[in-house]
């Protein structure tokens, strides 16, 4: 009776799936045509200002009091259930443990003279002021050969800051090579110090136009791109839209995106091991059941910036601890999803990103207010009746780097992406490493994008 209705199941599954596949692929898919000079600043389009301007962090002291009077107030903090962990989210002692720290020890004005150590700059693209660092290699003598030029895009509730280990690692030769990277870290519209837009539509097409006109500004015709969560994103976008300017995409964080590779993930729940993938992709996206529990405990937040994201803005844009306790929270889970079960949340106990880079993060969203325009950047892109047309189905030529860290939120196996991507240089299992590989562990996304990027560059000989 069991194997009846498994077949039974199955075969109504396919049924729907051809029927949805022959419905999309009966379709040429239409590549979408962007408005080539939009204006998302305020008031009237006026003339741009095309200049690249130095820009260095310099908080307010009054800014930086405010927010020490608000982290001196007594926490209303109601106490974790017994042996909850951060099972219900950010455990209210470890809560208090890290705020005391940030009264008593963190100092802001020493952390911004390290982050001004970077080359910072801003520059106006349609209507906004978009943010950016721009690290170059320091010529050695015996080191002729030209610097790469790499563009490398964060994402939610990441920054810059994310990069500020491996950018060393990047614009360094490293043993054996003389390859060294000019590497260009923009900060997202209305992440940070990049400028929000005051009108809806701003997503990652958008983002990927504005900045493909950042780097021709900078001098660069084709160049890497880089990218993990909302900067994976956006570095898919630019693979499709705009193939002709890239040498190469490396993601560290990628999902199935075509129709085709879609049903074939739901397929392969139901039918034998083997039949579409190979047998060791398959502990990537199955058991199936588990995979989506997991998502679905882990995606409220998802669920709310999509829909309703300056309701929850206007909350932890008032309450320094609010905001320390929402973020902290996604650092814990997506580095690795066995932390829920820590009392700590793994935050302080061998926890491989620094709490003073933690809280270097939350900072720039307090002191930037960016905390709610941050989060509109996922109703833009899910549920905001968006404009720009699917590109799912477009594939990309551009030549992919996909490393599949073992800790990150969401992946794909090779073969699916390859509906997507159709020139897979790369796709590496790194040994260690979750959703914020850059600052896990920079030495190890370092090493694969070098991989990556020498094996692009072998076909042509450079």
């Amino acid at each position: 009776m069991k194997i009846a209705f498994g077949f039974l199941l199955v075969s109504v599954l396919a049924s729907i799936a051809v029927a949805y596949i022959l419905m999309k692929f009966l379709r040429e898919p239409e590549m979408p045509s962007l408005p080539q000079n939009p204006w998302w600043g305020e008031g009237k389009p006026q003339a741009e200002d095309t200049s690249i301007r130095p820009f260095s962090i310099n908080i307010p002291d009054e800014d930086i009091e405010d927010l020490r009077l608000r982290l001196a107030l007594p926490l209303r903090l109601t106490p974790p259930l017994e042996g909850a962990n951060f099972t219900y989210g950010t455990n209210s002692d470890t809560l208090k443990r890290i705020v005391e720290y940030w009264r008593e020890e963190y100092r802001w004005k020493e952390r911004e003279a390290k982050l001004n150590e970077l080359q910072h700059f801003k520059t106006q693209i349609e209507g906004l002021d978009i943010h950016f660092v721009h690290t170059r290699p320091q010529q050695t003598p015996g080191n002729n050969r030209k610097p790469i030029p790499l563009l490398m895009i964060h994402g939610w509730p990441g920054s810059f800051v994310e990069f500020l280990g491996i950018l060393p690692l990047l614009t360094s030769p490293e043993e054996g090579s003389d390859r060294v990277f000019e590497v260009i870290c923009p900060s997202l519209p209305g992440y940070g110090f990049s400028q929000a837009a005051t009108k809806p539509g701003l997503g990652l097409q958008e983002t990927a136009q504005i900045f493909l006109k950042l780097m021709k500004r900078l001098g660069h015709d084709r160049f890497y791109v880089q990218g993990g969560d909302w900067g994976a994103g956006v570095a898919t976008q630019m693979a499709t839209l705009y193939p002709q300017y890239l040498r190469g995409v490396h993601l560290n964080m990628f999902r199935p995106q075509t129709t085709m590779g879609k049903v074939k993930q739901v397929l392969g729940a139901f039918l034998p091991s083997g039949t579409l993938m190979a047998e060791e992709e398959e502990g990537i996206l199955y058991p199936l059941l588990e995979k989506a529990k997991w998502l679905l405990r882990e995606s409220g937040y998802f669920h709310i910036q999509a829909t309703k994201p300056d309701t929850l803005g206007a909350a932890l844009a008032q309450s320094p601890v609010g905001l320390a306790s929402y973020l902290l929270e996604k650092f814990s889970t997506w580095t690795d999803g066995a932390n829920v079960a820590k009392p700590d949340g793994g935050l302080l106990e061998g926890f491989p990103i620094a709490l003073d880079a933690l809280l270097d993060d939350i900072c720039i969203y307090w002191f930037t207010n960016t905390i709610t325009s941050s989060m509109r950047y996922y109703a833009e892109n899910v549920s905001k009746g968006r404009a720009a047309i699917d590109t799912s189905d477009i594939p990309s030529e551009v030549p992919a780097g996909l490393a599949a860290f073992p800790e990150e939120v969401l992946l794909s196996p090779r073969s699916l992406m390859a509906h997507k991507f159709h020139d897979i240089v790369t796709y590496t299992r790194p040994s260690a490493g979750g959703h914020f590989a850059a600052m896990e562990q920079p030495a190890i996304l370092a090493e694969d994008f070098r991989a990556f990027v020498a094996a692009v560059e072998a076909r042509t000989g450079l």
